[in-house]
């Protein structure tokens, strides 16, 4: 297992997520790696009611057959796919060839229980920032496709690193 930290970057008087630290450079390779700036990509770019997108997404993944998905194949959201398999979610985009993720829906479930918990705060101190959301999950880039694309039924990925 891969543990990362998504971290809130205050910017234009709010905190925004990322999968960066801090003091990193945006036009390097990410010190974090890959996979934790994809996580905070598809939560900042495809769940843009807030606390009610994550809500749809935690019915999602705790009650697949009467999702909009049953069969898992969720798709292209805003920049990002979403494919659920058994117990496993591969979350990828085609912008980033090396930004692709997987890990069981339990490590989603836990990441999106603590992005709400941000959302219904009141983090508006750039002084006093949120605690870093904790992120696990199986593998990233090319290896998270394989591992995907290896699951029996999976909605193969057919994009490659």
């Amino acid at each position: 297992m891969i543990n990362r930290k998504i971290n809130f970057i205050w910017y234009e008087g709010q905190y925004l997520l990322s999968g960066y630290l801090s003091d990193e450079n945006t036009r390097y390779i990410p010190k974090q790696g890959y996979g934790v700036c994809e996580i905070a990509a598809w939560l900042s770019d495809d769940l843009p009611t807030g606390v009610n997108s994550v809500n749809i997404w935690i019915n999602n993944l705790t009650a697949l057959e009467h999702s909009r998905a049953p069969d898992g194949m969720f798709g292209i959201g805003n920049a990002h796919w979403v494919l659920i398999t058994g117990d496993y979610v591969f979350i990828g985009t085609e912008y980033v060839e090396e930004q692709q993720v997987i890990m069981t829906r339990e490590q989603l479930l836990y990441v999106l229980e603590q992005y709400k918990t941000f959302l219904e705060g009141d983090y508006n101190d750039p002084n006093n920032p949120p605690d870093p959301i904790d992120v696990e999950f199986i593998a990233e880039g090319q290896e998270a496709i394989d591992m995907y694309n290896g699951l029996e039924g999976s909605h193969q990925v057919l994009y490659a690193c």
